[in-house]
């Protein structure tokens, strides 16, 4: 039990948020924490600056809260002026933030292909920042294009840390320097790394690797998170052992690995495209995170959708040209335009239909229909072998 002349806090790096349920959120080590609605009421209420009462029962929760550092206790009240709002059902939790089609690069398998030097205005990406926050949701992705060369990136960068969710910049690395790393106040950075230094840069181009390599150096002096990105093309087969001991020696914590899809320049690149039935197997090299998670009886992306630099919003980046309106229109209310599928919807009996979600749905449109099975996870999770497959 606290003193009676001290004040229950939300640590600073924690948010409640109104999802199906209720819940305290980590935004620093991205950690969900599924509350009772008392539990819930009673953080809420110190929030506000008051001072209710611990009941008998609450004393174990207290206590685990307060030795993982999610509250504390402090001599005066500290309020947070934004309360909770419920979120849609389906909450949206993770936002694709496609600020800009800029970037340094021409990936030969970028699924955008060539950009047209398009920018969200500095109001549009605050009216995304803040609606996004109405909305409960736990993770911005900025993303491009390579978002750095947006012309206002440094104004938005100065204001995510005024928002209760977790900002994750997704770069390909080459324009962090020990400076740029100083003044991020991203939570992380997801790095692309497409292999060592050969197959890297077969697809992004000389002297991307090493740059990319030094900018997970700079991360970690700034003290950022780091995460990495790998995708499976042809050129990189051959290096995932020597990538795998390079990330662990890093001591990166999450790896995540994927496949492109049959997009953009890749349409003009097709000898780096690798069949799901080889490619598959890489994916068991990827740890610590992979796709976000999907709601009960719901395919990949439940709770994701993404926003063009356009300002279009849509399933995600790959269903760019599926828009279903624009940030004109609300956050809110394109996200409840977004079209669902439901597992049982799928041509598929799998086994383990629960854990894979039915993979990529973009993915799944190109090997055959939107609703048919991705034959990459099919691949990768041992479904499928030497072109059958038992269980479909």
């Amino acid at each position: 039990m606290p003193p009676q002349n001290k004040f229950v806090v939300l640590a600073p790096h924690c948010s409640l948020k109104r999802l199906e349920e209720p819940y305290l959120y980590d935004i620093e080590n991205d950690e969900l924490y599924e509350l009772s609605q008392d539990a819930f009421d009673f953080l809420v209420k110190c929030s506000q600056g008051e001072r209710p009462p611990i009941r008998k029962t609450d004393e174990e929760f207290f206590q685990y809260c307060l030795d993982e550092h999610l509250i504390a206790l402090s001599d005066k009240p500290i309020r947070r002026d934004k309360t909770p709002f419920p979120s849609p059902i389906p909450s949206l939790r993770y936002l694709e933030f496609q600020i800009t089609d800029r970037c340094n690069l021409r990936c030969l398998h970028c699924y955008i292909g060539e950009g047209a030097h398009q920018d969200l205005s500095f109001g549009k990406m605050k009216r995304v920042l803040e609606e996004f926050e109405e909305i409960q949701g736990l993770r911005l992705l900025l993303s491009g294009g390579e978002p750095l060369l947006h012309p206002r990136f440094w104004d938005l960068n100065n204001i995510l840390r005024e928002y209760g969710f977790r900002s994750v910049l997704l770069s390909n690395g080459t324009l962090i320097t020990r400076d740029v790393s100083k003044k991020l106040r991203v939570h992380e950075v997801q790095i692309s790394l497409d292999g060592m230094k050969e197959g890297h840069e077969s697809i992004r181009g000389k002297g991307a690797f090493e740059k990319a390599v030094s900018a997970i150096d700079f991360l970690q002096e700034a003290g950022i998170r780091i995460s990495i990105a790998t995708m499976i093309h042809r050129g990189n087969l051959k290096e995932f052992d020597a990538l795998a001991e390079l990330i662990q020696s890093k001591g990166i914590e999450e790896w995540n690995i994927d496949q492109p899809c049959f997009e953009g320049r890749l349409k003009e690149n097709q000898t780096l495209l690798v069949p799901p039935s080889e490619s598959g197997r890489y994916l068991e090299y990827g740890f610590g995170g992979g796709l976000h998670s999907s709601g009960e009886n719901m395919t990949c992306g439940a709770h994701l959708c993404a926003v063009m630099p356009t300002g279009n919003i849509a399933k995600c980046g790959l269903f760019s040209a599926e828009s279903v309106g624009s940030i004109d229109e609300g956050l809110r209310v394109c996200w409840e335009k977004i079209p669902r599928i439901s597992l049982t919807s799928l041509d598929c009996k799998c086994k383990i239909l629960e854990k894979c979600k039915g993979g990529c749905r973009f993915r799944a449109k190109l090997y055959g229909g939107l609703l048919q099975p991705d034959l990459f996870q099919c691949y990768a999770r041992g479904v499928l072998k030497g072109g059958e497959c038992d269980d479909h």
